[in-house]
């Protein structure tokens, strides 16, 4: 509902040259160091899609206030879920290598502020754990800001389409971080 055969296939060609992208920022991904991944918001599993002969699983997660993709997502033989992202995710924390998020922000931030689903991601992810956050540059510079107080190394990057100036990449890396005293024990 709400999708075409055509919007299909564009999104599945866009995901295998966006991974491709994504393949060279952060190097990890394709090999055995990132095995469990979320993509946080999906339409109709393309990442997963792209990245279906790389030993790894991605959950796939629908915005249970967008489009109804759900369906799609499983008829692709994948699996998913659908979540509010101003709620916690049901998942014990430490779960997944890598956190994917694609229009997340610009398309909940009107329902919740960002640093409690920053927050989440952080409870979520492993630590040395990557995101790769695609979003408009207003988004990117404020997750920029706020993972800058999560510790998170960041990184700004282009697109696989550089003249698109309507998305940035944001490539973030969990730190494994100790306070001095545990560190010096």
């Amino acid at each position: 509902s709400g999708g075409s055969d055509g919007a299909f296939r564009k999104d599945t060609t866009q995901w295998v040259a966006r991974v491709k992208h994504y393949k060279t920022l952060v190097p990890d991904l394709g090999t055995d160091k990132i095995r469990n991944v979320m993509d946080m918001n999906t339409l109709y599993g393309g990442f997963a899609a792209a990245v279906i002969n790389d030993p790894l699983w991605v959950m796939n997660v629908v915005s249970s206030y967008g489009l109804n993709s759900l369906n799609v997502v499983y008829d692709r033989g994948l699996i998913g879920t659908y979540n509010d992202w101003c709620e916690a995710f049901s998942t014990y924390p430490r779960t997944y290598d890598l956190l994917h998020v694609d229009g997340l922000f610009s398309a909940e931030s009107h329902r919740c502020e960002m640093k409690y689903v920053l927050l989440e991601m952080d409870r979520i992810l492993r630590p040395a754990g990557y995101v790769i956050m695609r979003e408009s540059p207003h988004f990117v510079n404020s997750v920029k800001n706020l993972a800058a107080g999560m510790r998170w190394n960041r990184h700004q990057r282009d697109t696989e389409d550089a003249k698109n100036g309507d998305e940035k990449l944001l490539i973030c890396q969990k730190k494994d971080w100790r306070s001095s005293k545990a560190a010096s024990e």
